[in-house]
């Protein structure tokens, strides 16, 4: 019992270790660990256009499969030359869906005030607000993406010290609750039936 606990013990520390050390890689390279993936990404696009090409040269598949080949072989040509490309349009995605948003909220705050709201004003500033981030993820897509990966990080290390804590406290009280455990010394007597 003591092996498995022992075993569990390290086997735990290990994971958190590990998940420390990512997330430390991530909060101090975001935008490299950012474009690695996407360079991954990119590679694994190129690998599967190919393989549709090669479907299509060897096997006289459809016209769909050299199309789809040549989408994907180009698509993943370009996310691996220019990964920072696609690491940006997320957040400039994201943007201009909150800019929306602010526009009907800005809309709707309007209407409030029309119809005697005495909170116009409130809603009002989180219409701006949210007009504000829009422009933010569009303007600072770079920037976005590095907070964000940054944040990513900082969860991973307080997941990996959290886990080794936990880990720790709950292995003593365990250990703790083993050594109370006295057995007890009796005499065996048969018993007339």
């Amino acid at each position: 019992m003591k092996e498995l606990f022992k075993k569990l013990r390290i086997a735990a520390y290990l994971s958190a270790v590990l998940t420390i050390a990512l997330g430390g890689v991530l909060i101090a390279w975001p935008m490299e660990v950012t474009g690695l993936i996407c360079r991954i990404l990119g590679a694994l696009l190129v690998v599967m256009g190919a393989v549709y090409i090669f479907g299509y040269v060897m096997e006289g598949r459809g016209i769909l499969a050299i199309t789809g080949g040549l989408l994907f072989l180009l698509l993943g040509v370009w996310i691996f030359i220019t990964p920072e490309s696609i690491a940006t349009l997320v957040p400039i995605v994201i943007g201009v869906v909150l800019l929306v948003h602010s526009l009907r909220d800005f809309q709707m705050a309007s209407e409030a005030k029309k119809n005697g709201s005495d909170r116009w004003m409130m809603l009002f500033l989180l219409a701006l607000l949210n007009c504000v981030f829009g422009v933010v993820c569009i303007c600072d897509s770079f920037g976005v993406v590095s907070v964000a990966v940054r944040m990513l990080g900082i969860a991973l290390v307080y997941d990996g010290i959290s886990n080794m804590f936990i880990v720790y406290h709950t292995v003593s009280a365990i250990r703790c609750a083993a050594e109370k455990l006295v057995p007890i010394d009796v005499e065996a007597h048969e018993v007339d039936e």
